[in-house]
């Protein structure tokens, strides 16, 4: 534990345990393994705070360097990035629930199933334990960043935390894109649905670049960067593409 005397958070001059200028503890951590899971998760499941539209915003605008910021020691402006994660989640599994009742009310025929019995069987499974595969997804990519962006030598607690702003930021892109889907109950806004179709898959790549530049682009030429953002998609669907084989040789009979 480390206590200064300059606020890592506002820089404002300290002489006790908080910060007279902001409030923060001046005796902020590294982020290790240990303050992870006993502080960020524990603390942000058990303690409602504020900075919730704080969080969102940075996380929108600026993930790279946010998740940068609160690595540094300016934390008491953010909401806990996982507990956040987990609300999202849940209001996406919810969103999803009302989309398929909207179905069942209005929609006059079903599409076909095209797809092969197995991967449909491993759809579903990946479907109804969604949250946990979503949570699943931080530390395995957290690995990714930590493997290929570790020229400023963050720990691999540190690269949670970058990958968990960013990740926040993608679940919002497709808590947007699950809204667009709705416009399929209403004719005159059903290319909506076409837009939102396109609209996710670009707007979560082009939000990856800005985030991964944002948080590594000052430590890598053009060319080693885009490389290794390359390096990353490809290990994304590499992972997605295993998951689903896994689950297939366990489920299928």
């Amino acid at each position: 534990m480390s206590q200064t005397n300059i606020c890592l958070n506002c820089e404002h001059p300290t002489s006790g345990k908080f910060c007279s200028d902001c409030g923060q503890k001046t005796d902020t951590n590294r982020i290790t393994f240990k303050h992870f899971i006993f502080h960020d998760i524990l603390h942000g499941v058990w303690h409602f705070e504020k900075g919730i539209l704080f969080t969102l915003k940075e996380a929108m605008i600026r993930p790279g360097q946010a998740a940068l910021d609160y690595i540094a020691g300016k934390r008491i402006r953010y909401y806990n990035v996982f507990y956040f994660i987990l609300l999202l989640i849940g209001l996406g599994i919810f969103i999803e629930h009302l989309y398929a009742e909207a179905q069942l009310q209005y929609s006059s025929y079903t599409e076909p199933d095209t797809e092969a019995p197995s991967a449909t069987i491993a759809m579903d499974f990946i479907e109804n334990h969604i949250k946990f595969f979503m949570l699943l997804a931080i530390p395995v990519f957290s690995l990714n960043t930590y493997l290929l962006f570790n020229k400023r030598k963050f720990n691999y607690s540190e690269h949670i935390i970058i990958f968990g702003m960013l990740f926040l930021g993608i679940i919002v892109i497709g808590l947007i894109g699950n809204i667009m889907a709705f416009a399929e109950f209403i004719k005159p806004l059903s290319f909506i649905v076409d837009v939102g179709f396109y609209f996710v898959p670009i707007a979560t790549f082009v939000y990856l670049i800005n985030g991964f530049y944002g948080a590594f682009g000052r430590d890598y030429s053009l060319k080693a960067f885009s490389l290794r953002v390359f390096i990353f998609i490809i290990l994304i669907v590499v992972y997605i593409r295993l998951l689903t084989m896994i689950i297939r040789f366990f489920l299928v009979k």
